[in-house]
């Protein structure tokens, strides 16, 4: 069995930075302001852009594959986690463009939804998959959204929980390739969120929906959850991160929490942004990882949730013919 390496996440945020502050939404309700930007919740910044949402992911893949010094020819299985793709046929030629631009000539490429903000850590287990069972051995998955299609223009999400950024991001899941091996991945549905109810019906709902996935990821790993040393996250806010996951034994510390103020949440792409940003501080650190410390990626949707489970120490280039 082949162990699928995660390689050279990369992103691009919107090219335009505004402070949250003068969002009308927050502008019309004092309240949610005060909330949001407190210390507390940390949103400070947003992003958001004219481009499509295609050219933001184009110069994603393409340090992505730079980085990983896998040529765009390579690749077999691209994977699409969006919202964000117009409605209609433009979509094909948008896409069409997309892989003209980055050099990949001969991959089949996917799209998956309906998961919102989880939807990019089920394509990174879908392409894990893909690479474990040898039907593919380089699969790249891309996402990235834009407000004014995946949110319909609202910037306050989440139940008032995160301010929406646009932004892309790409990681290569490879067999070959170095980066991080994928020990395990796991994801819930919790419909009932999508039904409405009161507000203390939507916590509990959330917190037993937190404990199943995590509960399942777990159950997948051998070692359990006993050696993560970091949690990528969503961006939403920090205090609400703090109460879900604190909840299963993983807030703390562990928590990424500095790109919520920088970069708000940049719905399905928080977790490959925030991980291409943890690998380059540790870089800059010379922070090795010991051999069974692990990394969760992790992204919430509405009613989805999404986990993937990553060796902290990444694994060198694989041989010709190794299994």
């Amino acid at each position: 069995m082949i162990t699928p390496r995660l390689c050279a996440p990369a992103y691009e945020l919107g090219e335009r930075a505004e402070p949250v502050a003068g969002l009308p939404e927050l502008l019309a309700d004092p309240g949610i302001a005060a909330e949001l930007t407190a210390p507390a919740a940390g949103f400070d910044t947003y992003h958001w852009s004219d481009a499509e949402v295609t050219e933001l992911m184009a110069l994603a893949v393409g340090r992505t594959l730079a980085e990983a010094r896998t040529p765009g020819s390579d690749i077999d299985v691209v994977l699409l986690a969006t919202d964000s793709l117009p409605r209609d046929r433009t979509a094909h030629r948008d896409v069409a463009e997309l892989l003209g631009e980055t050099g990949i000539d001969r991959a089949t490429v996917l799209s998956t939804g309906l998961m919102d903000c989880a939807t990019a850590m089920v394509a990174v287990g879908t392409a894990a998959s893909y690479v474990r069972d040898g039907t593919a051995r380089n699969v790249l998955v891309v996402t990235g959204d834009l407000a004014d299609r995946a949110t319909g223009g609202r910037r306050v999400v989440a139940g008032g929980a995160a301010i929406a950024s646009d932004a892309a991001a790409s990681v290569l899941v490879s067999a070959d390739a170095p980066g991080l091996p994928v020990r395990a991945m796991a994801h819930h549905s919790a419909p009932e969120l999508n039904l409405g109810g009161g507000p203390q019906q939507q916590l509990l709902s959330r917190i037993r929906a937190h404990r199943e996935l995590f509960a399942r990821l777990a159950d997948r790993s051998p070692s359990g959850l006993g050696t993560v040393r970091g949690v990528l996250p969503s961006n939403f806010a920090r205090n609400v991160l703090r109460l879900y996951l604190s909840e299963v034994g993983l807030g703390g510390d562990m928590l990424w929490l500095g790109n919520v103020g920088r970069t708000a949440h940049c719905l399905g792409s928080d977790p490959l942004i925030n991980l291409a940003d943890r690998l380059a501080q540790d870089k800059d650190a010379a922070d090795g990882a010991a051999g069974d410390d692990s990394l969760v990626l992790f992204g919430a949707g509405v009613s989805h949730l999404g986990a993937v489970l990553l060796g902290a120490q990444p694994l060198p280039r694989r041989a010709e013919g190794a299994r």
